[in-house]
């Protein structure tokens, strides 16, 4: 085969027809196109434009946005239920359905909303540096942000399937809590005051969705489920990666250092 035809057949014919065709998944181009543009601005173009101006408030924005993210993350979670989680769909290996039934097609479309919404999401570092947050344009926030979206549109793009939905119906169900407190904590120093307590406890739940998702993953590798292995170990690379940028983060910010006895 020549080149375009084996670009053609791993790009386009191996893909999940259901969802090839909707935007964004099916060209090659769209979503780097999207990482890069984020990653010049957060990077480079948005501190060098905020370097001598005063840092925007943005409060209204940031509370809409958070409570558009419950709302939508939401959705989806209920989106994944009504598609036939915990019904006809267990946590245990599920053997891929790419049919046009009702449960598999609207799994399938809920995947893919879930990946917009991971595009979307790339707006919440564009504010953090319009508002000079500079502290939280951190190497973990942007590879989890970059990461995600990758893997979100590979397994959406290729298998866009029961076992694979697994990470999106977690990882929704956890920004669910997350945007959640976010939203509490935008509403001043009384209510901060009941929420702080609790702040630690994002990241914790954030690393236990980690491994919550790396051991159903890695179901794919006992002989009693022949399922492809490549988007498994793709989430799992992804995932453990992850894992560790959250542990550091919860080590520097929220253990205290152990006091030597002099």
């Amino acid at each position: 085969m020549g080149l375009a035809e084996v670009y053609d057949f791993y790009w386009n014919q191996n893909a999940d027809k259901r969802t090839n065709v909707l935007p964004l998944i099916g060209s090659p181009v769209l979503i780097p196109l999207i990482l890069f543009s984020y990653l010049y601005f957060v990077l480079k173009c948005g501190p060098e434009f905020m370097k001598n101006r005063k840092p925007y408030n943005l409060k209204t924005f940031v509370r809409f946005y958070n409570i558009f993210q419950i709302v939508t993350n939401s959705y989806i979670v209920y989106s994944a239920f009504s598609a036939g989680w915990f019904n006809t769909i267990s946590v245990f290996c599920e053997i891929p359905d790419y049919s046009y039934a009702p449960g598999p097609l609207k799994l399938a479309r809920t995947m893919w909303l879930a990946t917009m919404l991971k595009v979307f999401d790339l707006i919440e570092t564009g504010v953090f540096v319009l508002r000079k947050k500079n502290r939280q344009v951190s190497f973990l926030h942007v590879f989890h942000h970059v990461s995600t979206i990758l893997l979100c549109w590979f397994v959406t793009k290729y298998v866009p399937v029961a076992m694979a939905s697994f990470n999106f119906l977690i990882n929704c169900s956890v920004h669910v809590i997350m945007y959640t407190y976010y939203l509490l904590s935008s509403f001043g120093p009384t209510v901060q005051k009941f929420v702080n307590p609790f702040k630690h406890l994002i990241t914790t739940v954030q690393m236990v969705q980690f491994i919550i998702l790396m051991l159903h993953n890695g179901q794919v590798f006992l002989p009693s489920c022949p399922v492809s292995k490549i988007p498994s170990i793709a989430s799992i690379t992804i995932l453990i990666a992850n894992f560790i940028l959250f542990y550091n983060f919860y080590q520097k910010n929220y253990k205290k250092p152990v006091q030597k006895m002099s």
